[in-house]
Formats: C-alpha cells, sequence, structure tokens
C-alpha cells in the first residue's frame, strides 16, 4: 500500500525528483525545533516544517523523505532545500549523506527542557513514562550524551544553536541561520501555518505553535517538579555535551547565548 502511494505520490508531483539539498536538523524533544521548523518551512526556498520520524541509512531515504513529505503538500516552485529533524536515538542519521546538504545541531539547557518534556505527555498521553521527571531526564541526558558523539564524528560542517537563542536573541539567530544555509530570503519571526502544524506527531500541539510569530515570553512551569540530583547531572551533561559539539572541527558556526552555571 505504502509503495502504491508513493506512486501516486510521484505521479501527482513530478517536481520532487528534481535536485534538492537536505536540511537536518539534530536536536531533542522540547528545544524550540517546532518553531525553527516552521520558520524555515515558510521561507520560499525551503521544503518541510515538522519531523518525519524516519532515519536516514542512504539515498534511498532521502527519496523517502521527499515522497513523505509531498504526499501531503505541494512543492514550491521556488525550492532549493528540504528540511528534516531527528530528536530520537531511535532514528539513525548517516551525515555523510549530506556532504550536499546542510546540518544543524541544537540543545536547550535542561531546566526548561525536562519540565516542558513532563508538561507535555501530561496533556496528551498521560500514561507515557515521559509524565514522570525522572523518566524525561533520562531522555534528556542519553539524547544530549549521543549528540555530543554525533558531532564529534560529523563528516561534514555544521551549525550550533543554543535553542533558546531563536526566542531570546532573534532577529541575529535567524540572520545566522539565513546565512549558513545561504538564502536569497532571509528568514522572518513571522511564519504560515501548515496543514499539520498544532497536530500531535507532527511536532507541537501545544496552543504556542500556531501564533504565527516569534513569541518571547515562555511558560515557567512551576508546578513540575525535578529533583535537585536529576537536575544536577542533567545540567553536568548538558554542559559537557554542548562543550563538545562547539569544539568539534566541523562547528564552523555557532549562535551562542550566555549559560549560567
Amino acid at each position: 500500500m505504502q509503495a502504491l502511494n508513493h506512486l501516486r505520490t510521484a505521479l501527482r508531483h513530478p517536481m520532487l525528483f528534481r535536485h534538492y539539498q537536505p536540511v537536518m536538523l539534530l536536536s531533542h524533544m522540547r528545544a524550540n525545533t517546532s518553531l525553527l521548523g516552521h520558520l524555515l518551512g515558510s521561507n520560499a526556498e525551503i521544503e518541510g516544517y515538522y519531523e518525519l520520524h524516519i532515519g536516514y541509512y542512504s539515498w534511498k531515504s532521502l527519496v523517502r523523505q521527499k515522497l513523505l513529505h509531498f504526499a501531503r503538500h505541494p512543492p514550491k516552485r521556488a525550492a532549493r532545500f528540504v528540511f528534516d529533524k531527528v530528536l530520537h536515538d531511535d532514528h539513525y542519521v548517516d551525515l555523510s549523506l549530506f556532504k550536499q546538504g546542510k546540518v544543524m545541531f541544537a540543545l536547550r539547557p535542561p531546566e526548561k527542557t525536562i519540565p516542558s518534556i513532563v508538561s507535555l505527555y501530561r496533556s496528551v498521553e498521560p500514561n507515557h513514562p515521559y509524565t514522570d521527571s525522572g523518566n524525561a531526564a533520562r531522555y534528556y541526558v542519553q539524547r544530549v550524551q549521543s549528540l555530543a558523539r554525533i558531532a564529534q564524528s560529523c563528516p561534514v560542517d555544521f551549525l550550533y544553536l543554543d535553542a533558546d537563542a531563536l526566542r531570546e536573541d532573534t532577529t541575529h539567530t535567524l540572520a545566522a541561520v539565513s546565512q549558513f544555509l545561504g538564502l536569497a530570503q532571509p528568514l522572518s519571526e513571522h511564519y504560515e501555518q501548515q496543514p499539520l502544524t498544532g497536530t500531535e506527531k507532527a511536532g507541537d500541539s501545544s496552543e504556542s505553535i500556531v501564533l504565527g510569530k516569534v513569541e518571547r515570553v515562555t511558560r515557567s512551569y512551576a508546578d513540575i517538579q525535578v529533583s535537585e540530583d536529576v537536575m544536577a547531572l542533567a545540567r553536568e551533561q548538558f554542559e559537557e555535551a554542548r562543550g563538545r559539539i562547539i569544539g568539534s572541527p566541523r562547528c564552523i558556526r555557532t549562535v551562542l547565548l550566555h549559560v549560567e552555571n
């Protein structure tokens, strides 16, 4: 059935066979990646704005990426890039596939990320393990460690982004990402609502993503408690991972905020 659906997509949108430069964002949950995806996907040069939940093993994965995206979205005539993000270790990414594309890494501090993960799952999937702060913290620690390892062995040049820079230093951040991608039309802090905006399994399902612009104010999550020991370990791993990613010889551009000790 999937093969038949792919064939229908290819026949309906033959433009998908043109060359697109793949853009990959490697990060973790609740790191402003849905916001960044919408800002990218609203640019005339970029296809894609949400996570496809696939791995990237060979050139066939890049074809599959386009087939999945264009099954729900008509091609843009001026598009040169096709975007996806991977936020979980169960989706493998062979970064050598992106030698003709662009790669970005992003991290967000645990003090904001872990409570946000817990809050998300309590609202959309109350029986999920990540409704417990300890489980959410374990995901976070494992993922930032994995991202550091991936960055250290990355075969292509990449940009590193402090995720909160997108909201706290928006103008500079969007200019830096636009320059890194080589966009003719720079990214705007306003974005379009897309067919899957705000839906579950397609990124952020909270109310803020439907605003259509970068929101500077973020939720405090004061009602969600995380033990001091758990948070201290997560903070230690975040700082170590961040340092290793920035220190990678392939990290050619950074967008950094001051990180409190």
